[in-house]
């Protein structure tokens, strides 16, 4: 079975994977240069930052033991720290029992440990497919042709893939119109003392959560800097900001920091990125997945199974498991 699948995140090369393993004959197809999706990161001379997922947590039994496999590969560390959280503009301590694990050295650590054994076509962007009685067609952004796919798998933010299979069929029917919220993310590379213990920070209206990269297993950052941050702004506040946005938001972040920790802390650097696809709406679905079986389409993705990391994993695992032959 000759198999194309859309979108070079957890999903998608997890679904790949599978395929492979399984003797079938996969295409992967990523617009970006990279693998990872919502695991991204950015490289600075100041550190290397995951501006998506900051960690992820097991609770399915199956998941778990793929963290196992990842844990004795050093695929992934555990992130051990107690979090804080901000009550009345004040930084509270709010332990609790959860594991955090994360990628390393990154967060995509995860995605290119699965994908090993797939062929990916990255920087080429789908814009149209079509289905003929030979096969899906998938035409590019640069005026390119695939052809002769016998499933076509879409593994892409549920927006995205709504316009791209509306004239092709109507899986995405059950779909609300805009399943996502947006997320400013902010990089901070800082100088100041901040006590060592906090490390994560669950926010307010303004910052929804603060990481204190630094603090991570392994991190490795510039010796002129005290810490490195990344900072993910509220849904409701990125909103109201918007992509185009004048305002400073590296700016923003130390003053947020700065003043939840009643310190002065000097800022030498910043990036910053919108996420359009990032927070979910309270959406649910029957299955982490949707399927067409007379087209052969399936869509995939962590917004089909709640948006966590371990979503996207199950969402993957699941959809190949049920796929008709």
């Amino acid at each position: 079975m000759k198999v194309a699948i859309i979108g070079a995140g957890l999903s998608g090369i997890k679904a790949a994977s599978l395929l492979a393993d399984s003797g079938h004959e996969v295409t992967v197809f990523e617009k970006s240069r990279g693998l990872g999706g919502r695991l991204a990161n950015r490289r600075e001379a100041w550190g290397k930052l995951d501006i998506g997922a900051q960690y992820f947590t097991a609770r399915d039994p199956g998941f778990q033991k793929q963290v196992e496999s990842w844990l004795q590969a050093s695929v992934v560390k555990i992130w051990e720290f107690s979090p804080y959280c901000v009550k009345q503009g004040k930084l509270t301590p709010s332990p609790d029992e959860t594991v955090r694990y994360i990628g390393s050295p990154l967060m995509n650590q995860l995605v290119y440990s699965l994908g090993t054994n797939v062929a990916v076509n990255c920087q080429c962007k789908i814009s149209k497919i079509e289905k003929s009685r030979k096969g899906w067609r998938l035409f590019s952004a640069d005026g390119e042709l695939f052809y002769g796919f016998d499933w076509l798998i879409v593994s892409s933010p549920a927006e995205q893939s709504r316009t791209l299979l509306d004239r092709c069929s109507d899986v995405m029917a059950v779909v609300p119109v805009t399943v996502h919220r947006p997320c400013w993310a902010a990089g901070l590379a800082t100088r100041g003392k901040i006590p060592e213990e906090v490390q994560g920070i669950f926010g307010d209206e303004t910052v929804r959560w603060a990481s204190r990269l630094s603090s991570r297993p392994g991190f490795i950052k510039s010796p002129d800097v005290d810490d490195v941050w990344m900072l993910h702004f509220s849904p409701e506040w990125s909103e109201q900001q918007g992509r185009e946005t004048a305002m400073d938001i590296g700016q923003t972040g130390l003053q947020w920091l700065q003043a939840l920790m009643d310190t002065e802390l000097e800022k030498s650097a910043t990036y910053r990125h919108y996420w359009r696809y990032a927070n979910m709406k309270p959406v649910t679905f029957d299955k982490p997945y949707l399927m067409d079986e007379h087209q052969r389409l399936a869509v995939i993705g962590a917004w089909c199974a709640g948006g966590r990391v371990e979503g996207a994993w199950l969402s993957a695992q699941e959809c190949i498991q049920d796929l008709p032959g």
